[in-house]
C-alpha cells in the first residue's frame, strides 16, 4: 500500500491506495502535465513523477515536491491542472479528485527555500 498525504494536514487527510494504482496515478499525471510542461520546474516534475511512479516507494507526500516559493502558487496551479486533466481519463477520478485536494491546501509557508528533488535511489525501483 501507499500513502498519498500532506502532514502539514495532518493523518486524516491521508489517501491509501495499492502500489499499482499509486504508480498508475503518477504516471497519468506525468502524462497529463508533459504536454504542457514549459519550464525547467515543470519538466522536472514530470521526470519525477515517472520516477517515483516506476519505485517502491510505500509513502508520497506533497511536501517531497521541490516548491520554490517565489514561484509556488503557479507550480501549484500547474500540478492542479494535470491531475484534474487526468481525472478525465482515469479509472480512478475519485483517488485524483482526493490527492488534488491535498496539493490545493498545501500552504505556501510551508514550503521551504533551496529545496530539491529527492529522487528514489535505483534500489527502491522495480
Amino acid at each position: 500500500m501507499v500513502v498519498f498525504s500532506n502532514h502539514k494536514l495532518g493523518p486524516s487527510t491521508e489517501l491509501l491506495v495499492s502500489r499499482e494504482v499509486a504508480g498508475e496515478l503518477l504516471r497519468e499525471v506525468a502524462a497529463a502535465a508533459a504536454p504542457s510542461a514549459q519550464a525547467r520546474w515543470e519538466h522536472e516534475l514530470v521526470a519525477w513523477l515517472e520516477r517515483w511512479a516506476a519505485s517502491r516507494s510505500t509513502s508520497f507526500d506533497v511536501s517531497d515536491i521541490a516548491w520554490t516559493p517565489e514561484h509556488f502558487e503557479r507550480q501549484r496551479r500547474f500540478l492542479t491542472e494535470a491531475i484534474q486533466r487526468a481525472q478525465a481519463a482515469s479509472r480512478h477520478p475519485r483517488a485524483l479528485a482526493r490527492w488534488r485536494g491535498l496539493v490545493e491546501a498545501h500552504p505556501r509557508e510551508a514550503v521551504q527555500v533551496g529545496r530539491r528533488w529527492q529522487w528514489p535511489s535505483i534500489e527502491s525501483t522495480i
